[in-house]
């Protein structure tokens, strides 16, 4: 025999072929039994009253359990592989929500129309709260905070380290000018030492990585500079803030790759953990990512060059932002096309296994990416010829053709 398991916020119901009702369960006295049983079946957990129903019509004779709720069908298969089918268009689940207000009647429940909704809407609002708290807890969403984060200190970096340049050019212009390109060890250098005659040979040697040659041309500088004489107190304030964002910029950096090593542990193996964040956040989420096409992933961030390639003919965009992953940037420009192509086929199949909780194959991921790099490398030593120089290759050889006939 088959039953139908008809899930309402007022009551859990299992009723036979002819629409009677077998078996329930009362929300309707304590509205957090609903709101308990619902999260249950978010979470993929089956609760204890859930069992007892179950086990209660299946000692009644039914052996097949009929569901239009995918979520609690899946959960009672794999309490104790019992028979079940999704079947979301039988009339007997739409005849008996059509008749919901009879049907409570039948077990007691005198409602109104309007009491009905008020529960309804009660019980929704407790649930929407929980799926909005659930998602916020996501550790993708989590990541995508971070990496959002991350772009805003690294630009507002580099907004500070363009103004501290200027203004520390005007006390030592040649320091400025491409001598230390680096913006954190010049802001380091500001904070520590700060005027010109404060540069000495052992203050740049202990604090800083600098060979023998640039401490003297340091030196050298200092002492001849062209610069003018600065309140340089306030400076260094402004410089010790840069080196300040700086330290914090490292340590989220530190957690974000300890998260991506729980969220997405494939992906981080095979293109580092801010290349991973990045999709994600373009992406939407890992599940987002993890349904894409190999394609589209290749070109996830270079939206705007696709568009204007599809509306002028413009040439194509080969990469987006995985485009930043160190092997492709380092690569010929020749063969970029070919190795992000390969990649993006690698990075879509890290992301279902991490998405669906797969087994690491990260390590072997990235040792058939190699591997394929090396090939990529062989059979394509030089960049192609132009298609000028094809047509004017294809001309020779057929001249000298008919030179040696």
């Amino acid at each position: 025999m088959k039953c139908y398991i008809i899930d309402t916020l007022i009551a859990l119901f299992a009723i036979n072929d002819t629409g009677s009702i077998i078996n329930f369960r009362n929300f309707n006295d304590d509205p957090q039994k609903a709101i308990k049983f619902y999260k249950s079946i978010e979470e993929g957990e089956m609760g204890n009253d859930y069992k007892i129903f179950l086990n209660e019509i299946y000692n009644s004779g039914f052996r097949e359990f009929l569901f239009d709720n995918k979520k609690l069908e899946t959960i009672t298969v794999n309490y104790r592989k019992y028979q079940t089918k999704f079947l979301p268009k039988s009339p007997e689940f739409k005849n008996f929500r059509l008749s919901l207000r009879q049907q409570l009647k039948s077990i007691g429940f005198n409602l109104s129309e309007k009491e009905i909704l008020q529960k309804f809407k009660h019980i929704q609002e407790e649930l929407t709260r929980y799926k909005i708290k659930q998602v916020g807890a996501r550790d993708d969403i989590i990541v995508i905070q971070i990496i959002e984060s991350l772009d805003i200190i690294k630009k507002s970096i580099s907004l500070f380290s363009s103004r501290m340049r200027e203004w520390y050019g005007l006390h030592f212009p040649e320091l400025t000018d491409k001598l230390v390109e680096d913006n954190i060890v010049l802001a380091k250098i500001v904070s520590n030492i700060g005027k010109r005659n404060n540069y000495t040979f052992e203050k740049l040697n202990e604090q800083f990585d600098f060979s023998e040659t640039r401490i003297k041309k340091l030196l050298d500088l200092a002492s001849n500079s062209m610069g003018s004489d600065i309140d340089i107190e306030i400076l260094q304030g402004y410089t010790k803030q840069i080196v300040s964002l700086d330290n914090y910029r490292i340590e989220m950096e530190d957690y974000l790759d300890h998260l991506m090593e729980k969220v997405a542990p494939n992906m981080r193996t095979i293109i580092g953990s801010l290349v991973s964040a990045k999709l994600i956040a373009k992406a939407g989420s890992l599940e987002k990512l993890a349904f894409m096409p190999a394609s589209r992933i290749q070109l996830l961030g270079a939206e705007k060059a696709l568009y204007r390639f599809l509306k002028t003919g413009e040439k194509r965009p080969k990469h987006g932002l995985i485009f930043q992953w160190n092997q492709i940037r380092s690569a010929k420009p020749y063969h970029r096309g070919k190795i992000a192509r390969m990649v993006s086929g690698k990075i879509g199949l890290a992301t279902k296994l991490d998405f669906f909780d797969g087994d690491y194959l990260g390590d072997e991921l990235m040792k058939e990416i190699e591997e394929k790099i090396n090939e990529i490398e062989k059979k394509y030593p030089k960049p192609p010829l132009k298609k000028e120089n094809k047509a004017k290759g294809k001309k020779r050889k057929r001249k000298q053709q008919r030179k040696n006939k």
